[in-house]
């Protein structure tokens, strides 16, 4: 609010006419209404007597309200963030390269590639991002690569170590 809506406010907060406060000032009423509307400032002598008269302070008339621009300069601060999230979707993270065919194929071909999947799918799951075009397909089909390579890893290991093997001992009469 500038100083002569604050003059203007804190008149008419007292009740008083332009020229009542004229008269006190020895003023003409004319000079009364440039100050409030902006065409002219008081002299010092004048804003001395003016604080008298409304029953504030010479700081409260002069100067501005610093709670107001606090929060014009945090309302320019959230419209400036919003401004840049909505250029960002807008552009889809265009400055940023999309993985998402890529991944995608790299977490296929790990799928078969056990026990290498164990430890692959994880990391291209990290490395997903939400702007790649096939995010949540990538999850999917990595958390499927990571399930196949326990199975074909267990497997494997079954085979290694000779699980599920059936020794058949024939028995031979003795005749």
């Amino acid at each position: 609010m500038v100083l002569a809506d604050r003059l203007r406010v804190h008149r008419e907060n007292k009740g008083l006419s332009q020229a009542a406060v004229a008269d006190q000032l020895n003023v003409s009423r004319q000079s009364v209404s440039k100050w409030e509307t902006g065409k002219g400032y008081p002299d010092i002598d004048n804003l001395v007597l003016l604080s008298k008269i409304y029953e504030v302070s010479i700081d409260e008339l002069v100067q501005e309200n610093e709670v107001l621009k606090k929060k014009i300069e945090e309302n320019n601060q959230t419209i400036d963030d919003h401004r840049r999230k909505l250029d960002w979707i807008h552009n889809q993270g265009i400055g940023d390269k999309d993985e998402g065919l890529l991944l995608l194929i790299a977490v296929i071909g790990l799928s078969v590639a056990a026990p290498l999947g164990l430890f692959l799918a994880p990391i291209i799951m990290k490395r997903n991002k939400k702007s790649n075009t096939f995010y949540m397909l990538i999850n999917i089909v990595s958390v499927c690569c990571i399930l196949i390579n326990l199975y074909f890893t267990f497997i494997m290991v079954g085979d290694y170590l000779l699980w599920n093997q059936r020794i058949e001992v024939n028995y031979t009469p003795d005749s």
